[in-house]
């Protein structure tokens, strides 16, 4: 935090205020563009949550730094004042990050995320692009929804990924609304069926439920929600009746035995077609209900994110893009 007595604004007297580098910065963005959709997409956030920033900045401040209009945001004088105000703040503040955290080739980036192959696949075309950093401190974390908002609310990373069926939406709400988090829907999908070209079922167009009956499912054995109340738990929408069960706690054979075993399936979401090609793969639509889940990027409320988190973050969306 930094307090407005580190600076005066032209023409007002110096109050007892305090904000986030990440206000100054949100008006600075906003400024340059000239739109509040455009900033909130260069910020990775969403727009709603950018608006309300503003605003109760604006509130705090006791002054009005931005005329809205149907042509886009403009600033008032004392929003100029403002921004000329904080300009060394926040000049200084980009300079100490870009030493400490992606300057002088080095990189550091950690993130908690599903087991989604379109995630991890845009994790390694992140990792090839700064590979021949001079240093580089990686974390990739494959888990549970639960732990990805624990290891965020923990600061253990500044940001994560969670998956939810979306009749569960309002608990992760609540949820996130508690700890301060914000969450931007990163896609909306239904789970396919995963298996080898040669299985017999690749033919199908579309699958009945009744197809994977007498298949064998592979599964991952821990993404359980272990916030809802036990009378709200039940196996996964997506779930069929099988007395054929492979659970796995890892993603390193998963593939392999999707490949080498025609009769076996797995659930997942949207692969890239990269992916499906190396390991000789498709994945089919069932014919189900109530088959809709989503991948939500959550952060904390003030975070900033980095260069390095943009690196990231651009090419899972192009990885999701395409997918």
């Amino acid at each position: 935090m930094i307090s407005t007595c580190l600076f005066k604004i032209k023409g007002r007297k110096c109050y007892n205020i305090a904000m986030n580098i990440s206000d100054i910065t949100y008006v600075a963005e906003i400024a340059k563009t000239g739109s509040m959709t455009q900033a909130a997409a260069n910020l990775y956030m969403n727009q709603p949550n950018l608006s309300k920033s503003i605003i109760a900045l604006e509130k705090e401040l006791g002054i009005v730094i931005f005329r809205r209009s149907s042509k886009g945001v403009t600033l008032t004088k004392e929003g100029h004042n403002f921004l000329l105000s904080t300009k060394e703040i926040l000049e200084k503040f980009n300079a100490l990050e870009s030493k400490y955290k992606t300057g002088e080739g080095k990189h550091y980036f950690g993130i908690s995320v599903p087991r989604a192959s379109y995630v991890s696949f845009a994790f390694t075309q992140f990792v090839k692009e700064i590979a021949n950093a001079k240093s580089l401190q990686i974390e990739f974390i494959e888990t549970n929804s639960m732990q990805v908002i624990q290891n965020v609310i923990s600061q253990k990373h500044n940001f994560g990924i969670i998956r939810y069926a979306v009749e569960y939406e309002k608990y992760f709400n609540k949820l996130l609304g508690e700890y301060a988090l914000c969450g931007d829907t990163l896609l909306e999908f239904e789970y396919l069926a995963l298996m080898s070209a040669h299985s017999p079922l690749a033919a199908k167009k579309i699958l009945e439920s009744e197809d994977l009956h007498e298949r064998i499912e592979v599964a991952h054995g821990d993404t359980g929600i272990s916030l809802l109340p036990s009378f709200e738990i039940r196996e996964p929408l997506h779930s069929i009746p099988n007395s054929k069960k492979i659970y796995i706690y890892e993603r390193g054979s998963q593939f392999d035995l999707l490949t080498n075993i025609p009769a076996a399936y797995m659930w997942v979401s949207p692969i890239p077609r990269q992916m499906l090609e190396l390991y000789h793969l498709v994945q089919k639509n069932i014919n189900i209900k109530d088959n809709l889940y989503r991948d939500v990027l959550i952060y904390p409320d003030a975070y900033q994110m980095a260069e390095t988190d943009r690196k990231f973050l651009n090419h899972l969306y192009r990885v999701r893009d395409k997918i």
